[in-house]
């Protein structure tokens, strides 16, 4: 079994209180949301560790990642160009389409 499974068997074995929280259905669904964007699959996991003060962070989808990467070494091949004086305006629409995709996963 690996060391991650045992403690977190352990830590849900030696839990026994619990602490009862009443929600409005618009908030269960929105802990929800935010618990599995976090890639929780318990919304109790992510209060806890909510609760605890650790940081949660939501998980970058596949697909978002892949873009990301790809945006990526565009830009570093649009700055190699910048640096050696050379025009880079052949890349302008990677550029300007580069930039859509972000502005639209920020909105």
């Amino acid at each position: 079994m690996e060391p991650e499974k045992q403690v977190e068997q352990v830590a849900d074995a030696a839990r026994t209180l619990r602490i009862d929280v009443r929600v409005s259905p618009e908030e269960k669904k929105d802990l929800q949301t935010k618990a599995t964007a976090a890639s929780y699959k318990k919304v109790s996991a992510y209060l806890r560790d909510v609760g605890r003060g650790v940081e949660v962070k939501e998980s970058i989808p596949p697909e978002l990642r892949r873009q990301l990467v790809g945006i990526g070494t565009n830009l570093n091949q649009i700055a190699r160009l910048a640096q050696a004086g050379k025009s880079f305006s052949s890349h302008e629409a990677q550029l300007v389409q580069a930039l859509t995709i972000i502005r639209g996963y920020l909105v």
